[in-house]
């Protein structure tokens, strides 16, 4: 399901950033209108590379390509996890050694032209054996995470270089939020669309490749223009592609004396239960509605799920700010687990009854989300703000947590549910029925092991976490 931890990752990154840059010395002129929304507009790309192959990869792999639902769930966690993290850590090392001679909007034009590359490699899988297959597979998504890396690490430093305030940061992350609505419906309710208008084989997947791998370069080339140029800047705080540098100065045994505090501990324990069910939730969702909802059309009922999710988790906000104040972040959170939990569980249960019970669903389960979400971003707020020493440790730490998290549930542990309980993608390739047992297994992956993971992650913070500074 496209919540605000899944569809709208890159708010969240947004804010680990301003977390991280907070307490940065010096100011800066205002930024103009133009470059408010030429920053913003590079979202889109970010927030397409983002969700697509959450979304899409996996279902397209064992429905379409016919792979093994265990082996695809491994060919993709494997480039997410090495790639992806060690990806992210290369370019922002880099990124920051050459600042001084090389802006880091530069970046954003190596984004534009390897996007389309990277995009439309990973949905042009050749014909070939399962291992051939599988190795292309594992190849070309480990050049996708290296592209990604290469314009969304440098594209989240550059808020710190245009904005030396709080209140500047703040424009920029209104207009990166708007963006980011506008790249999860393009990559949420269009890209499946898409893949559904031109057939939903492996013509209608390439197809909407290209369009896509159109649409990405053109959001950077937007961010690289409308940012303009950019001044070299010292170290005045902390972004999240040198948040690892940050705590450099601490050895091995010191860094983890600072996270197993059990304030920061607990939130961080909860929080990653809480996204791996979410993965989990996100990349079983094709799945729950072509088989145990029995829709032929899946990819166009995912379109108007991703917008009733919209449509919640933008609703929800205020409420979950206001609940905040008046009761606390923590019973708030607990409350919003419990929403989105009661969701999941009901729409389990609730597959035979029609699409619009699923846009319902959809709907509250968002509001459950975001405010879970957005609260434990609050909350570690406040914890970075009590212990500003080290709070590159603490957002380091939280980003690292965000991808481990979704490559674990969102590929493997899906992967290996769907496996164990004998998903069968030559029987979904051909558009044969599932077994009782594999459609059992989909419930489970969709909307039990959510359930459970939220709870889990809810109770452990309601029963031993320590409320935090308001």
């Amino acid at each position: 399901m496209v919540t605000a931890a899944t569809a709208c990752p890159a708010i969240l990154s947004a804010t680990q950033v301003s977390i991280a840059t907070a307490t940065a010395a010096g100011s800066k002129a205002r930024i103009s209108l133009g470059r408010q929304v030429g920053y913003g507009a590079g979202q889109i790309a970010g927030q397409i590379f983002r969700d697509v192959p959450s979304l899409l990869l996996l279902f397209y792999l064992t429905t379409v390509v016919g792979i093994d639902v265990g082996t695809a769930g491994a060919a993709i966690f494997v480039p997410k996890m090495v790639f992806g993290v060690g990806s992210d850590m290369l370019v922002g090392v880099l990124s920051d050694r050459w600042r001084n001679r090389l802006a880091r909007r530069w970046w954003l034009l190596v984004g534009a032209l390897l996007s389309p590359l990277a995009m439309i490699l990973l949905f042009h899988i050749p014909q070939g054996s399962e291992l051939f297959r599988v190795t292309y597979v594992a190849v070309s998504f480990s050049l996708y995470m290296a592209v990604f890396a290469s314009f969304s690490v440098p594209y989240l430093a550059i808020a710190g270089e245009l904005a030396g305030s709080a209140p500047e940061r703040t424009k920029l992350m209104a207009w990166r939020l708007v963006f980011t609505s506008i790249g999860v419906l393009l990559a949420g309710a269009l890209a499946p669309m898409l893949a559904e208008r031109f057939g939903g084989g492996a013509e209608g997947y390439q197809t909407m490749s290209l369009v896509l791998a159109a649409i990405c370069p053109l959001s950077l080339l937007i961010a690289f223009f409308g940012i303009g140029k950019t001044e070299p800047v010292a170290d005045t705080g902390l972004t999240q592609d040198n948040l690892l540098a940050a705590a450099a100065g601490l050895t091995f045994r010191q860094a983890l004396s600072v996270l197993t505090r059990r304030r920061f501990a607990i939130l961080f324990s909860a929080n990653f239960l809480q996204l791996v069910g979410s993965g989990m939730g996100y990349a079983s969702l094709l799945y729950f509605i072509a088989y145990n909802m029995g829709r032929t059309d899946a990819l166009s009922v995912v379109g108007g799920v991703v917008m009733a999710a919209c449509a919640g988790i933008i609703m929800a906000q205020p409420v979950w700010v206001a609940a905040a104040g008046k009761i606390g972040k923590i019973r708030s959170y607990v409350i919003a687990s419990v929403i989105y939990s009661a969701s999941y569980f009901i729409w389990m249960f609730c597959a035979e009854l029609g699409v619009w019970v699923a846009y319902v669903l959809a709907f509250t389960a968002a509001i459950g989300n975001s405010g879970w979400a957005m609260l434990s971003f609050a909350m570690l707020t406040d914890v970075s703000s009590d212990d500003e020493e080290h709070a590159g440790l603490y957002c380091a730490a939280w980003v690292a947590a965000d991808k481990i998290a979704f490559a674990l549930g969102g590929t493997l542990l899906v992967g290996g549910v769907l496996a164990a309980f004998g998903f069968d993608a030559q029987k979904a390739m051909n558009g044969l029925p599932q077994t009782d047992q594999a459609l059992l297994g989909v419930a489970i992956a969709f909307g039990l092991c959510p359930v459970l993971l939220n709870l889990t992650g809810a109770a452990l913070l309601g029963f031993k976490g320590e409320e935090t500074r308001d």
